[in-house]
């Protein structure tokens, strides 16, 4: 039975090998034809060969994202106050517009912290009246002191004049006595009235040096130094006031430049912190278009130069026959990783940057570039 089924079995696995190999070939062929079509490079219209690189259509300066202002950890957000596709303007001092605003974030804390700042202003400035004062009281002082000073010495003048007056007429007593010279000293010694002489003229001494003593203190004393002090106090307590000013208004986030409001990711209520990722919106600055072209190393040897203020060709990426007129503004010298779309994860892969100018890029019958477009770029011989 065996020996019958053994010719069938040769002829099926026969018919198996022809199989796999013509499968194989067909295979290697639809490979082969779908490399081409993956690695050819569509060529515009109207514009045949020609280095054609990759890009993506920007605005210039590139669109900014929003979130959460500098003097916040985090914060809830209080008042929205565009929308998405509104057009904003940003302040002009030499018009005197404030500008527009995007959003709000409850700012009841440091609300809270300005009041305390005024307060401390207010202390701040008490305490310089107060040095003020002070040093106003010192001047009257050091002048009431000189006439103090002028007075003892007046007293004491009179002290010795009177000592010495009274000194004289017992002298002369003694003398008109006949008393012995030597017996004077003793005499003079224990005599009430010239003792009593003697201690006002000492007492009017010590009077003296001490008031000079405190008015040489007075006039030495710097009063003026307390009023710096206090000074830089009211200085100091206003600077914080500013500082706690702008922690409130930067709690109120307003356009930086001109443009188109995207993307919004915020409404009252949410919260945002420093480890939110997402933006509360995008704003897409007015102004011209221009296409970031990536030149591959393997092509960095045709980009030179001479490609400054070359006409080119724009294609949209996925419809080739929709092509826009642009100039090489500048071709970078340096290799860096491709930019990010969505800027959290960045491209091991280094290129040159072609910086290119759309001449016009809503031209009439044709869709307008927008930002973010993926398009190709025909930057030519």
């Amino acid at each position: 039975m065996i020996r019958r089924l053994r010719p069938a079995f040769y002829l099926f696995g026969v018919v198996l090998v022809v199989a796999m190999l013509l499968g194989a070939r067909a295979l290697t062929g639809n490979g082969h034809a779908a490399d081409g079509q993956k690695t050819a490079n569509p060529a515009p219209a109207g514009k045949g060969g020609g280095l054609i690189v990759l890009g993506t259509v920007d605005s210039d300066p590139s669109p900014v994202a929003y979130g959460l202002p500098p003097v916040l950890q985090f914060g809830t957000i209080s008042r929205v106050f565009v929308q998405e596709g509104q057009e904003v303007r940003k302040a002009d001092k030499a018009k005197g517009t404030a500008g527009d605003k995007l959003y709000e974030f409850d700012s009841t804390i440091q609300q809270r912290d300005l009041d305390r700042a005024k307060v401390a202003v207010l202390q701040a400035r008490n305490e310089l009246a107060k040095a003020n004062e002070a040093k106003k009281q010192h001047f009257k002082k050091v002048a009431t002191m000189e006439q103090g000073v002028k007075a003892a010495k007046t007293k004491e003048a009179s002290a010795g004049q009177l000592y010495r007056l009274i000194e004289q007429n017992l002298k002369d007593s003694y003398k008109n006595q006949g008393l012995d010279e030597s017996l004077w000293p003793q005499k003079l010694l224990n005599n009430p009235d010239l003792f009593k002489a003697n201690a006002d003229y000492a007492d009017a001494l010590s009077l003296r040096e001490r008031l000079e003593a405190e008015l040489d203190m007075l006039k030495t004393a710097d009063v003026e130094l307390l009023v710096r002090q206090a000074e830089i106090g009211v200085q100091q307590a206003q600077a914080e006031e500013r500082k706690a000013q702008d922690a409130v208004d930067l709690c109120t986030v307003w356009a930086k430049s001109d443009g188109t409001v995207e993307h919004i990711k915020i409404s009252e209520g949410t919260t945002m912190g420093v480890s939110t990722r997402d933006p509360a919106l995008v704003l897409v600055p007015a102004g011209p278009r221009i296409v970031r072209a990536e030149v591959e190393a393997e092509f960095a040897h045709r980009v030179g130069d001479e490609l400054k203020d070359r006409e080119v060709v724009i294609a949209d990426h996925t419809d080739p026959k929709l092509t826009y007129k642009g100039k090489v503004l500048r071709a970078s010298e340096t290799f860096l990783p491709k930019r990010s779309a969505d800027g959290l994860l960045g491209s091991d892969t280094r290129v040159l940057e072609v910086r290119i100018e759309v001449l016009d890029a809503a031209p009439a019958g044709k869709p307008p570039l927008r930002v973010g477009q993926r398009v190709r770029v025909n930057l030519g011989q």
